[in-house]
């Protein structure tokens, strides 16, 4: 009985400063809530523009490819050509 009448006498003490951590509690999670926001739109910006460069990189190296796949095609048509005339000329002529 005598821990318990203890306890209630410090009771009223603590109340202003649990009250206390609550706001700064509070007053902190506003403050985080507020940084957060700010720093995500930079975020989103900054990988925006990441993701930005990386098409363009991948943009360029496809034009790259594509050119020379395209050389090679062109290439293979003619040395094709060039044999599908030797063959008439030899069936023909030969």
């Amino acid at each position: 009985m005598r821990v318990s009448m203890k306890a209630t006498k410090f009771i009223p003490a603590f109340i202003p400063v649990v009250l206390e951590l609550f706001s700064i509690v509070k007053r902190n999670a506003k403050h985080d809530q507020n940084i957060r926001k700010k720093d995500r739109t930079a975020e989103k910006i900054g990988s925006l523009e990441h993701l930005l460069v990386r098409l363009e990189k991948k943009v360029q190296q496809n034009r790259e490819i594509y050119i020379k796949s395209f050389n090679k095609i062109k290439i293979w048509l003619a040395i094709n050509s060039l044999l599908l005339i030797a063959i008439l000329v030899k069936l023909f002529i030969g």
